[in-house]
């Protein structure tokens, strides 16, 4: 809990200077001049709000208060974080390390005019609350819901297993797509160091992951914690990923493609995620009764 606080510092100090006026950190008039703007001063905003939000579910996590709360009001901050954080705990320090073994001269800021370091600083935060918001979360899920992590999770209606296909397996080709042909493709502006690239692909491979896991009945049958956490992973991020790609475009350029696969797979994240939990959540009947034996089961007169 306390890693998991004090991993929220760097961000919200460099977030509260440059609200405050102060400039470290940004490295061209362009920069110091889009701290400015509106639509960034609005972000900084929600997002100190958003990582106050992840010290409160970190805090209680961390304490026995939190079996006593209502279980959305965990699983819904918790989810929240997953989807934003996963990627870039994931994805950051193997595509800084391509960078470096690279020796590519594009830097690994996000092209706000910001020095490569004030990257390399928050965003190593983000992947350590990351870690250490997944470890508290599983903790609590493991204890308060064993008999879930025992079997796994459970597919949906073939139908909506149907309808979800497309937008979130084709959301997950277009990140690779993305990774690889760069913003030009039509994909989030400023994506184009081989750090960033790198977290389109892990954002591309856990969509894919989330839908596909619980239809590996065989899988999830030897591993049904890891497929609970893949399938938990993946959905947070199918969900969570385009909308945010979308509000944090770079210079507020938000390209076509990505805005109608970004809209898209988050309906079909929302829908896919909600139909695995009452799949999952639904009490399991007992085997079905041989032909000719009478069903225990019984309806009221």
């Amino acid at each position: 809990m306390i890693v998991a606080v004090l991993s929220c510092v760097p961000y919200l100090v460099f977030k509260l200077a440059w609200l405050s006026g102060a400039t470290i950190g940004i490295t061209s008039a362009e920069g110091r001049a889009l701290m400015n703007d509106p639509r960034h001063v609005a972000g900084n905003y929600l997002t100190v709000g958003m990582d106050l939000l992840a010290i409160g579910l970190a805090v209680v996590l961390g304490r026995p208060i939190s079996h006593r709360l209502p279980a959305w009001l965990v699983l819904v901050p918790a989810w929240g974080a997953t989807g934003l954080l996963a990627p870039i705990a994931l994805g950051l320090p193997a595509g800084l390390l391509i960078q470096l073994i690279s020796g590519t001269d594009v830097p690994a800021g996000s092209g706000d005019g910001l020095a490569g370091w004030v990257f390399a600083v928050i965003y190593g935060g983000f992947g350590l609350l990351g870690c250490c918001l997944a470890v508290l979360v599983l903790l609590h899920a493991m204890e308060r819901w064993p008999r879930i992590f025992a079997t796994g999770p459970r597919p949906p209606r073939w139908t909506i297993t149907a309808v979800c296909a497309a937008p979130l397996l084709g959301y997950a080709l277009a990140l690779l797509v993305w990774a690889v042909a760069g913003p030009e493709a039509g994909g989030p502006a400023g994506f184009e160091s081989p750090a960033q690239r790198t977290v389109l692909v892990i954002n591309g491979l856990l969509v894919a992951i989330g839908y596909a896991t619980p239809l590996a009945r065989g899988f999830v049958a030897r591993h049904p914690r890891r497929a609970i956490v893949a399938t938990w992973v993946g959905c947070s991020v199918a969900t969570l990923s385009g909308p945010t790609f979308a509000a944090l475009g770079h210079d507020g350029v938000v390209r076509v493609p990505l805005l109608v696969a970004s809209m898209v797979s988050a309906a079909a994240g929302v829908l896919y995620s909600v139909a695995l939990l009452r799949a999952t959540a639904a009490p399991r009947s007992n085997a079905a009764p041989r032909r000719g034996q009478p069903s225990s089961v019984s309806t009221a007169p």
